[in-house]
């Protein structure tokens, strides 16, 4: 039963404290809140705030920062309930993926600003939390798993706000890349690092994660030669634009998941499942680019509390504008004016390519 009476819902509303108590100390914030208005009988409120504070600190008892914490929100309706913490205007949501076939999402965290600062709230899907309480140990390694996803993107998001004050929140300046595409890169880096600090509490994710690959690999060329044609037959070139940068944006989001996933398991992309060796046999290109992906994501790993800038993740960028190319897409920026090519024949690709250069580029008079 969703949504009670105002002066219950507010009763649900806590504080979890988990201020040190002597000497010991875990990577967790003072206090933060706990909203579980989303029930109305108190017994499971209960029951959810003692499982979900113990996830908490089972979670950063093994490394993962919390400090950042800003509260947890059970609800309905995971999308509305985070655009409502970060006080989005009505109608407006963030860049995100796609809706993913036979997936249903089950957690998000959403950066919102406290005192200006920013801190991050972790947002559950009521029938993922009502799992922490399951007598199945499958359905709490789920719980467990999603809930340390989710802590996970609240110490990576946290030092990269750290580190990019400027950036983080704001307009994204990024020359003249497409910021779509470059906000896409961020999130292949972001649930990379999210799976990868989270992936022993639920080793057996990875064949979840191959699979969605596998779906995202095959169905994006399909869907990538249906915008082209579309555009053909008289759809605007802007449109197609956009589905495609977020077509191909969410493939390498679904690489990173599996990246993360893997390299988190102490494995690499060479341990795949015959599954996604076949997609890769019949998608020859597309083994290249995540490998290259590969060995970028692991760098990054290697690198993050030495990051210089935003262009640390401009190699992500230029992997997912090249697969763009090689499915009948490629677009160049000069000075406010964006090109956009199309075409269906792969062999078409260098020639646009060198007339993007020479309209980038044109020779001194």
């Amino acid at each position: 039963m969703c949504e009670s009476d105002g002066v219950s819902a507010m009763s649900a509303i806590r504080e979890l404290n988990f201020a040190a108590k002597g000497e010991a100390r875990l990577p967790l914030p003072d206090r933060c809140s706990l909203d579980v208005s989303c029930f109305e009988e108190p017994e499971v409120q209960d029951a959810l705030a003692v499982a979900i504070e113990e996830i908490l600190y089972v979670v950063a008892f093994s490394g993962i920062e919390l400090q950042a914490l800003d509260g947890v929100t059970v609800t309905s309706d995971c999308r509305a309930a985070a655009c409502a913490l970060q006080a989005l205007p009505q109608g407006q949501v963030p860049l995100e993926m796609g809706p993913q076939p036979e997936v249903m999402e089950m957690a998000r965290t959403a950066a919102v600003r406290r005192g200006g600062d920013l801190r991050f709230h972790i947002v559950l899907r009521r029938g993922l939390a009502l799992s922490t309480l399951s007598p199945e140990p499958e359905m709490q390694r789920l719980a467990l798993g999603c809930i340390a996803h989710e802590a996970a993107h609240v110490e990576h998001e946290s030092h990269l706000y750290r580190m990019f004050r400027e950036s983080y929140g704001k307009p994204l300046e990024c020359g003249n890349r497409s910021r779509q595409t470059f906000l896409k890169a961020m999130d292949v880096w972001s649930e990379y690092a999210a799976c990868r600090s989270s992936a022993t509490f639920r080793p057996e994710a990875v064949e979840e994660f191959e699979g969605i690959l596998c779906r995202a690999i095959e169905d994006s060329f399909c869907a990538a030669l249906e915008q082209i044609k579309a555009h053909r037959e008289g759809r605007g070139a802007g449109d197609v634009f956009r589905e495609l940068q977020q077509l191909f944006g969410d493939v390498f989001i679904c690489a990173g998941y599996l990246l993360g996933h893997v390299h988190g398991v102490e494995r690499n992309l060479k341990d795949r499942t015959p599954s996604l060796e076949e997609v890769f046999k019949k998608n020859p290109p597309v083994i290249d680019l995540i490998s290259r992906l590969e060995r970028i994501l692991h760098e990054l790993w290697l690198q993050e509390f030495v990051w210089e800038s935003i262009e640390v993740f401009a190699p992500i960028y230029d992997l997912i504008c090249e697969m763009m190319a090689q499915c009948g897409l490629v677009f160049a920026k000069h000075e406010e004016e964006w090109r956009i090519v199309m075409y269906e024949e792969t062999e078409a690709m260098e020639a646009a390519i060198q007339a993007l250069q020479r309209w980038t580029n044109p020779p001194d008079e």
